[in-house]
């Protein structure tokens, strides 16, 4: 069985690169937003997150050190 090829939920024009984790919304390779995620025994995985999630940090542990959104406030999940 094939799996299902959707569109990017941020542009709805692209093909669905890989889920974000933080809310997993299908977000395709323009879309993701890259980060390193370590933890304190030395572990480093790649995350991609959605523009959303990329930038709350109740979501991004790493979301402190990105610069907010042009023409935007900082974002928080409520």
């Amino acid at each position: 069985m094939e799996a299902e090829i959707g569109t990017c939920e941020v542009c709805r024009a692209k093909v669905v690169f890989t889920p974000c984790l933080g809310c997993g919304a299908g977000i395709c390779e323009t879309c993701a937003l890259f980060e390193l995620i370590g933890s304190g025994c030395g572990c480093v995985w790649p995350a991609y997150y959605c523009p959303k999630c990329a930038w709350d940090p109740m979501v991004n542990p790493n979301a402190a050190f990105r610069d907010p959104p042009a023409g935007r406030e900082s974002i928080t999940s409520k």
